[in-house]
């Protein structure tokens, strides 16, 4: 299907295809789902590393855990999450709101198109940094890219140089059998990351050092000025 073909359409079917459709015609980058479930291994990495004080100053971050683990806690009725990227040039200085708007758009035309219950009436449901919710974690389980060296999302067309965004709907989505990175010869994407150390060699605070992000250590954490990781990557330079 085509995008041009969304608006001729009544009545479309709820498929991840159709959905990420209408992410395009709103204006995101790329869009992927991924069913809920809450995530294991994260929590037990993330527990161990806030235990470690790596998380700094970040207190927010011991709060709320359940609710940041699994997102049926978090929404009530979770069923599948909608992961939507915008890439920076598209952002404006204000992220947040340009991705939140959007989102709320992508909102409106799902309601459309699958009705009033594919989303709470009661919970918050669209989210980009503004809850207990593993953004990039969610990208990588959609199949939008993996976590490089610099612990940021890498999207194998757009970089890492993306915002996140997040609907959560209340209906089952069977999700594409070939996500983003198999479509795009995933082992040879994780190599070329694999092989390189320019994003370890620039951090100017050796916060990524030892394969875990220092956020004591981090430039960006105390300023929000530092790109330095991920300006030489060369997923970011291509």
């Amino acid at each position: 299907m085509y995008k041009d073909d969304i608006a001729t359409l009544s009545n479309l079917k709820l498929t991840s295809k159709n959905i990420c459709n209408l992410a395009l015609e709103v204006g995101f980058d790329d869009c992927a789902i991924a069913p809920v479930q809450r995530l294991d291994s994260d929590a037990q990495f993330m527990d161990e590393w806030i235990a470690q004080g790596l998380h700094g100053n970040m207190d927010y971050l011991e709060r709320n855990r359940d609710k940041r683990y699994d997102p049926s806690i978090l929404v009530p009725g979770a069923q599948t999450i909608v992961v939507c990227l915008l890439s920076f040039d598209k952002s404006g200085r204000d992220y947040h709101r340009t991705v939140k708007s959007l989102l709320y758009q992508l909102d409106a035309r799902l309601r459309d198109e699958f009705g009033e219950d594919i989303v709470s009436d009661t919970h918050q449901h669209i989210f980009c940094d503004s809850a207990p919710m593993l953004e990039r974690r969610w990208c990588v389980e959609a199949g939008l890219g993996f976590i490089g060296k610099n612990h940021q999302l890498i999207h194998p067309r757009l970089g890492s140089l993306v915002h996140p965004g997040e609907i959560v709907l209340n209906l089952q989505v069977q999700p594409d059998t070939t996500p983003l990175p198999l479509r795009e010869d995933s082992e040879r994407i994780a190599k070329c990351c694999t092989d390189c150390q320019l994003c370890l060699e620039a951090c100017p605070t050796g916060a990524l050092r030892n394969s875990v992000w220092d956020a004591t250590q981090c430039i960006a954490y105390t300023t929000h000025h530092c790109l330095e990781c991920q300006l030489v990557c060369p997923f970011n330079l291509g």
